[in-house]
Order: structure tokens, then C-alpha cells, then sequence
């Protein structure tokens, strides 16, 4: 379920987290114990480990309603150096992939975004590329972990769980 009727540009997605507020997730208590996660990840080796358990028990559902799969595939991907280096640290994107299940389960999607007019993109098959938002403690606050689901325009596939990045928007109530 979609939020906002309004498509917002491919590339506004960090910008648009900064309006993130706690009341997004209910009350700022609950939205306090959904950002607690359920591992811990220091590493790329130990959020490897979480990935590949995690990545037996899909598909995965979040809590706006959208399903999707993470592939033994892209596990690789999600802690590669380009992928880290997307995250404003290593460590809290090594925490964020370690909880990608919960932090997707607990992830809403307020706004709609037009795929990347970049011909270098790989858009072929593709009906939207739909990004996610969790609450995430780290280091005493509350961040925003941005998940990127690739959707595409055969109904027979499944909904991809693409990417996740740690973003450093301090999410308050």
C-alpha cells in the first residue's frame, strides 16, 4: 500500500528520509522496540552469516503489505564494498543487512518513486523500483534504513529485495 498518490523524482529518495517521523510506525515506544534489532554484525563475514539464514525463510512481507524474496544471489551484493559504501558507515550497514528480515517486516513505503530515466540502468522487466523504510537503533538513536525492492512487470516473478542502506537521518518523533 502506497501512501502518497504523488511520484516523486528517482533520485529523492535520502532526501525524502529526512521528513521520516516515528508516528509512521505508531507510537514512539513502538516504533523504539521495532527499531531494536534482533542481531548483531560487526563484520561482513558475520552479516553474511545472518543474510544466508535469513535468506532460507522467504519470502519476506513488510509491514506496508509488499512482499518479496531475498536470492542467495544478491547476498553477495548487499555487503559488497559499493553497497557499504552507500551506507553513511560500515558498521551500521553490516547491522542493517544482519536485520534486513526484521527491519523489512517492519518497514512502511510513504512514497512512490519514477524509475531512474538512466539508459545505463537496468530497468528492462522492471515495473517500479520501490524503496522501503525502517526504524533502526544505532548508537543510541534511531536511524532510517532504506531498503530498495525491485518489482517487476511479470506477476509470475517475485519481488526482489534489491538493496539496504543505513542513512544518517536521526528519526524523532
Amino acid at each position: 500500500m502506497r501512501a502518497n498518490e504523488n511520484i516523486e523524482r528517482w533520485d529523492s529518495s535520502h532526501e525524502k528520509a529526512r521528513e521520516l517521523r516515528l508516528e509512521l510506525w505508531g507510537t514512539p515506544r513502538e516504533a523504539r522496540t521495532m527499531a531494536m534489532p534482533l542481531r548483531q554484525a560487526n563484520t561482513r563475514r558475520e552479516a553474511m552469516d545472518c543474510l544466508w539464514e535469513i535468506a532460507s525463510g522467504n519470502p519476506l512481507t513488510s509491514l506496508s503489505g509488499l512482499s518479496a524474496r531475498l536470492p542467495r544471489r544478491s547476498i553477495g551484493k548487499i555487503v559488497s564494498n559499493a553497497a557499504v559504501n552507500a551506507s553513511f558507515c560500515p558498521e551500521a550497514h553490516y547491522l542493517a543487512a544482519a536485520n534486513i528480515d526484521r527491519l523489512f517486516a517492519n518497514a512502511v513505503e510513504p512514497w512512490e518513486f519514477e524509475l531512474n530515466p538512466n539508459p545505463n540502468k537496468e530497468n528492462a522487466g522492471l515495473k517500479a523500483r520501490r524503496y522501503l523504510y525502517a526504524p533502526m537503533q544505532y548508537e543510541g538513536k534511531i536511524v532510517a534504513a532504506k531498503i530498495t525492492v525491485k518489482e517487476y512487470t511479470d506477476a509470475d516473478l517475485l519481488n526482489k529485495l534489491y538493496s539496504i542502506e543505513a542513512i544518517d537521518v536521526d528519526i524523532r518523533a
